[in-house]
């Protein structure tokens, strides 16, 4: 086995400390690129559900779960898988657990773009028959409690800071509260999104998506950039979350990722295909097996 490049602390009582020196080890080296080359990554980063749990998207095991509410995550950690949780801003600043841009994708009543509600707004409407809400992302994280691990999907097309400043600070509390910088990803579609979590906290485990777009332009960024992963460098990211239909790439497999992440699979039988290409799925609506 090889050694690693450069002297980091045994890691066995998940000490976030410990952590952060191992991680600061490697910035300070200049050989952040290459802890995903080390034989011993899991046990550096402790991580290994990325690639072990199934991820459910927005919590939905069955499509009987309404996506991003609490009861769809208490199922999906029931059954014991991880959870993958979209975050989008509101006009007050307020950060939720949403997927679409807008309501109608989501509510066959209500139409409108999320960024331009209030949180109060938002929490007047009603998701299901149970008359679930919208969740905030601390009210998520409350719930979730660390019982299964989570990817944080930040969704932000347009300018970086203030999103991910707030995004940030509710992690770094759940963090702290749980010692569970191991269950704790963040995974974007913008590289500047996962650029800036390299700069202000380098200690959660980065993922960048990419895969299929609808539209030319991801803000004010050509998609035919991203779906080739021409950002890959800035993002210092170890996982690749793509598009399960477009696997196996080599936009993908140039890049040498720790794992590739299969996305959006909604069957069994899609699972299938995709398995021999990817090291884990993020599914909805039905149970992966294997």
């Amino acid at each position: 086995m090889k050694k690693n490049l450069v002297q980091i602390e045994d890691n066995g009582e998940l000490s976030f400390d410990k952590y952060k020196n191992n991680i600061n080890a490697f910035i300070k080296a200049k050989q952040i690129d290459k802890l995903k080359l080390q034989p011993d990554y899991f046990e550096i980063t402790n991580n290994y559900w990325i690639v072990d749990k199934y991820i459910a998207k927005s919590g939905q095991v069955t499509v009987e779960n309404f996506p991003n509410t609490l009861s769809a995550y208490a199922h999906a950690i029931k059954e014991g898988y991880a959870l993958c949780i979209p975050v989008q801003i509101l006009d007050d600043d307020s950060i939720v657990c949403f997927s679409h841009k807008n309501l109608s994708k989501v509510l066959s009543t209500t139409s409108g773009y999320l960024n331009k509600l209030s949180l109060k707004e938002l929490k007047s409407l009603s998701l299901n028959e149970q008359n679930e809400t919208v969740p905030t992302l601390d009210e998520a994280l409350d719930f979730i409690a660390n019982k299964t691990p989570i990817i944080i999907e930040i969704n932000n097309d347009g300018m970086i800071g203030k999103f991910e400043d707030k995004v940030l600070a509710s992690l770094q509390k759940y963090i702290s509260k749980y010692n569970c910088y191991y269950n704790v990803a963040i995974m974007s579609i913008n590289p500047y999104t996962l650029q800036y979590f390299y700069q202000n906290f380098p200690f959660i485990t980065r993922i960048l998506k990419s895969g299929n777009f609808q539209s030319k332009m991801f803000g004010s960024i050509p998609t035919r950039k991203l779906k080739k992963l021409k950002f890959y460098k800035i993002t210092h990211a170890d996982f690749i979350c793509y598009s399960q239909e477009l696997l196996p790439t080599r936009a993908v497999s140039k890049h040498k990722p720790v794992g590739i992440i299969a996305d959006c699979v909604i069957s069994q039988a899609k699972y299938l295909e995709v398995a021999p290409y990817a090291d884990n799925i993020i599914f909805s609506g039905f149970r992966p097996k294997i």
